[in-house]
């Protein structure tokens, strides 16, 4: 009977350590929005994008809706309360990962970065992973 137990109990932590790979959760992120409510996170992301050096290098947790613009990047869209005006931050995956759908519900996370282009200021998320 001992026997029989620890073999079940082996095969059980096998499995559960074999399922750990197939979704990465990132757990030490400095700002976390997605146990907000959504106003809190519609005015967290613009106070983001007003004063980015306030979070440069920070890990943000978000989820959204995933958009690809006409020039090939891939943001993630957040919503006010009403859901009538959108904020949203690019982010970039690793090579080997596809990018979602639009429209697909998505919770990424990655480090704040902003990089220019021509004369503009962009936001985004680097070295991300969706979870």
């Amino acid at each position: 009977m001992k026997k029989f137990t620890l073999i079940l109990l082996t095969a059980g932590i096998i499995l559960t350590l074999a399922g750990c790979g197939k979704t990465k959760k990132v757990e030490d992120v400095d700002v976390d929005l997605t146990t907000m409510s959504s106003t809190m996170v519609y005015s967290y992301v613009y106070d983001m994008l007003s004063h980015p050096d306030n979070y440069k290098g920070q890990m943000v947790r978000m989820d959204g809706d995933s958009n690809t613009t006409h020039g090939g990047t891939h943001s993630c869209i957040v919503y006010d309360a009403l859901g009538c005006c959108t904020e949203g931050i690019e982010y970039v995956l690793p090579e080997e990962q596809e990018y979602p759908d639009d429209g697909t519900k998505i919770t990424v996370v990655g480090k704040f970065a902003t990089y220019k282009k021509g004369e503009g200021t962009y936001f985004v998320l680097v070295d991300s992973v969706l979870e």
